[in-house]
C-alpha cells in the first residue's frame, strides 16, 4: 500500500466577485489586463491559492466557495458585453450569478446579493475561515466589519481610490498595481512566483498613494499621530518597518517620500500636509 501525505491549506476560502467593478476598474488602468482577468479567471485565483496578507512563512488557500455576480448586459468603453466572459468562470468551477441592471440608470443588485449570500455561508458554513471579497467600493465596510465580528479573516479587492475606512476594517488586501502585475506576468513567472505572492510590495510611489489617500479622506489640517501613519502602512505593507524601503526612520519616510511637515511636540511626533 502507497500512503500519501496530505498537506491540508491553511485557509478555507470563500471568494465573491463584484466582476462588473473590479473589471471596470481594471479597464481602466490596461484593457488587456482587464481582458486577461475577464477570460483566464484560473490565472489569477492560482496565484491568490499561495498570497500572504501579514504573514512572513508561505500559506495556502481552498478556495472552496468561488462565486461570480456578473450584469450579462453591461460593458465598459469599447468592452465585450460581459455575458461574454461568463464561459470562462463557469469552465474553471465558479458558479456566476447573473445580476442584470434594475433600473435605468444601469443599477444592479449585485452588492445586496453578495452580503446576503455572505452572510448565508456564515451560516451555514462554518468551515470557512476566510471570506476574499473582490470589489472596491467601500460599501462593503459594514459586511467586513460583521465577518470580523464572526471571527472570520477577511481580504478585501484595493482600487487606487479605495477609501481608508475599507482598507482598515480588513485584515488583508489584494492591491490593484499588484493584481496587474499578475494579470501582465507571463505564464512562467506566474508560475515560479503563485507559492507566495504578498498582498502588496511597498514602493516610494505605493506608500506615498497610500498617505495621500489617508489626508485626503481627513478632515483639512488634520494632523496625523506619526505612529498612526505607520500602523496604517505596516497594515498595507507587511515588512516595511524592516527598514523603511531604505530611510532611517519613519519620519524620515514620511518627510522625503510623503512630503510631510513632522515635529515632535508634547512627546507626541506628527506629521501633516501643508
Amino acid at each position: 500500500m502507497i500512503l500519501r501525505r496530505v498537506i491540508l491549506p491553511k485557509y478555507i476560502s470563500g471568494i465573491f466577485l463584484d466582476f462588473d467593478n473590479v473589471f471596470s476598474s481594471l479597464f481602466k488602468q490596461s484593457k488587456d489586463a482587464a481582458k486577461e482577468f475577464a477570460t483566464d479567471p484560473a490565472r489569477w485565483l492560482g496565484a491568490f491559492q499561495g498570497m500572504r496578507g501579514s504573514e512572513v512563512e508561505d500559506t495556502s488557500h481552498n478556495f472552496v466557495i468561488r462565486r461570480c455576480y456578473l450584469n450579462p448586459v453591461g460593458r465598459v468603453g469599447n468592452s465585450q458585453p460581459y455575458s461574454t466572459y461568463r464561459q470562462s468562470f463557469v469552465r474553471d468551477g465558479w458558479e456566476v450569478i447573473d445580476t442584470p441592471p434594475l433600473t435605468n440608470q444601469g443599477k444592479t443588485s449585485a452588492d445586496t446579493h453578495i452580503v446576503m449570500d455572505v452572510l448565508d455561508s456564515v451560516a451555514h458554513y462554518p468551515h470557512v475561515d476566510e471570506y476574499v471579497i473582490m470589489a472596491a467600493d467601500a460599501d462593503y465596510t459594514p459586511l467586513i466589519i460583521r465577518l470580523r465580528k464572526h471571527m472570520k479573516t477577511t481580504v478585501v479587492y484595493a482600487a487606487m481610490e479605495t477609501s481608508v475606512a475599507y482598507r482598515a476594517a480588513c485584515d488583508s488586501i489584494i492591491d490593484e498595481r499588484s493584481m496587474l502585475e499578475i494579470l501582465e506576468q507571463d505564464d512562467k513567472v506566474i508560475a515560479e512566483t503563485s507559492a507566495g505572492i504578498p498582498s502588496d510590495q511597498p514602493t516610494a510611489e505605493k506608500v506615498a498613494d497610500a498617505i495621500d489617500r489617508y489626508f485626503a479622506e481627513s478632515e483639512k489640517g488634520h494632523r496625523a499621530n506619526v505612529a498612526t501613519l505607520g500602523h496604517i502602512l505596516s497594515k498595507q505593507f507587511p515588512g516595511i518597518a524592516d527598514g523603511w524601503i531604505g530611510h532611517s526612520s519613519l519620519s524620515q519616510l514620511l518627510k522625503k517620500v510623503c512630503r510631510l511637515q513632522v515635529e515632535n511636540t508634547e512627546n507626541r511626533t506628527l506629521a501633516w500636509k501643508e
